[in-house]
Order: C-alpha cells, then structure tokens, then sequence
C-alpha cells in the first residue's frame, strides 16, 4: 500500500555567500577541517537537523529518519 508520506529527508549544508554566491561544499569543507572549524560545523549541523525535524513533527508529521553526513574530522573520539 502506498500512503504518500515522507518518512527520511537528508541534511544538506550549501553557503550563499553574499558577493560569491553559491559554494561548494567541495570548496568550504576542506578548509572547515584544515582550519580546525570542522567540529563546531558538524555540531551545527547535526542540532539543526534535528530542530528541523522537531519543528516538522511539531507541524503533523510523523517520525521520519534524518541522514546527515558528517566529515570525518567532524567525529571526535570521546
């Protein structure tokens, strides 16, 4: 049976920059890891993600599954 509703969405992080406009995550996120910036990029990643769902349920939507991926260097050992 097919009910049409969405159960997944991914996290995508795109930065519009006000003169360049639209970088790559393949320009931005190697230099996020080489200045050390990675980790609290991840970590704002992942607490929108999950507000972002939040704020959808709190809409009417069910539960659904939330892919996001994060950069290794974004994984800390703790």
């Amino acid at each position: 049976m097919c009910d049409r509703r969405i159960i997944g969405a991914e996290a995508l992080l795109r930065w519009q920059h006000p003169e360049l406009g639209m970088v790559s995550p393949a320009e931005f996120i190697p230099i996020a890891e080489s200045s050390g910036l990675i980790l609290p990029v991840g970590e704002w990643i992942l607490r929108n993600a999950v507000r972002q769902a939040k704020t959808w349920m709190d809409e009417g939507f069910g539960p659904l599954i939330m892919a996001v991926n994060l950069s290794a260097g974004a994984v800390s050992a703790s």
